[in-house]
């Protein structure tokens, strides 16, 4: 049975902690974040921080099986469970179930060994709720290894990865990939198998205030992602930009001498009426012109995902698996011409992870 401190070693993308009770529950926000929203028409945003996003178990095992209990909570917005079991990268095992129904429940998952000895497991957490774990058990008499300790034989050697840390709204949150493993965010991690922290959060804008330097994670690369919503929210295309300015000066004070990029909104199905902030492509190319100023660089996420609705869950905004697929492969190659991949494991595929 796996205890707090094997999950500690275990757990990223966020925070573990320990009920009375033996579960476990996860969080990626601070408590200056949770309390940043103090009125009762914001709760929405206190719901989708709880959210566990990003948030993964990712160990080595020998073990044949993995089996634990479950219960989701504090679903946001949509109703699905969600929850996924890579095995070496590939997804074997899980929840995706829309509407969702069994939100209490056991995974007794199997471990195909097929001649190997050793696996990495990956468990991907939902990014539509908040999830609580117990009992969580390989087989007896087996081991467990962490991702830097490797495994004994050699057959996957420890190291110390990258870390991405990824700002931005509910398409950086993983709406709607039906599988938490595919939102772009976690998609772009596995591809060079970096540790990723996703702090994205649905509905939101940018908005400088709600930074914290406390945030217990200390990023190699800093993405930001926000204007998709300001578009719909601002009074004018000034005042977005203003916002954007403030927030990328915060970013570069709080993570200075690390590589920023922002990536500008995705195509969207309903641009055909401007909004107060006028039409939406000359509105992305002030914020990207925002950040060059500043000399932060930039994704056109124009130019990133399909112009076509049904690579759109909704049809209209949020990112199916394809469209998510589509947006994190544009935006590793930038990342490979910037040369941010030099470290990129020899031998393994994109998304092995």
């Amino acid at each position: 049975m796996f205890g707090l401190e094997d999950m500690k070693k275990i757990v990223y993308g966020g925070l573990v902690r320990e009920k009375e009770t033996g579960t476990f529950i996860f969080s990626r926000m601070t408590e200056k974040q949770y309390g940043y929203f103090t009125r009762e028409e914001d709760a929405r945003f206190l719901v989708r921080m709880g959210c566990t996003a990003g948030i993964c178990m990712d160990f080595y095992t020998d073990s044949g099986s993995l089996e634990f209990d479950y219960e989701i909570s504090g679903m946001s917005d949509r109703d699905i469970v969600q929850l996924d079991i890579c095995q070496n990268g590939a997804r074997t095992g899980g929840l995706a179930q829309k509407p969702g129904k069994d939100t209490v429940g056991s995974i007794r998952h199997r471990i195909d060994r097929d001649g190997h000895r050793w696996n990495r497991i990956t468990v991907w957490l939902p990014y539509m709720s908040s999830i609580a774990l117990k009992n969580i058990s390989l087989a007896p008499g087996v081991s467990l290894c962490t991702l830097e300790e490797g495994t004994p034989d050699g057959d996957f050697p420890g190291r110390i990865r990258k870390k991405l840390l990824c700002y931005g709204d509910s398409i950086t949150q993983g709406y709607d990939a039906l599988h938490p493993s595919q939102s772009y965010a976690a998609r772009l991690a596995r591809y060079f198998d970096w540790e990723l922290w996703n702090a994205g959060l649905s509905g939101y804008i940018f908005d400088a205030g709600l930074l914290d330097d406390k945030l217990p994670f200390q990023p190699d690369i800093v993405t930001v992602a926000f204007g998709t919503n300001d578009w719909n929210w601002a009074e004018s295309k000034e005042e977005a930009v203003r916002n954007a300015e403030k927030y990328f000066d915060k970013i570069m004070e709080l993570y200075p001498g690390r590589p920023i990029f922002y990536f500008s909104p995705l195509w969207r199905g309903d641009t055909g009426v401007p909004t107060k902030a006028g039409e939406f492509r000359p509105f992305c190319l002030a914020l990207l012109n925002a950040a060059k100023e500043r000399g932060i660089e930039t994704i056109d996420g124009y130019l990133a995902a399909p112009h076509k609705e049904d690579a759109l869950a909704d049809g209209i905004l949020h990112p199916n698996d394809e469209g998510m697929a589509c947006y994190s492969e544009y935006a590793a190659k930038i990342f490979m011409k910037y040369g941010l991949t030099e470290d990129f494991w020899p031998g393994w595929f994109a998304c092995r992870y």
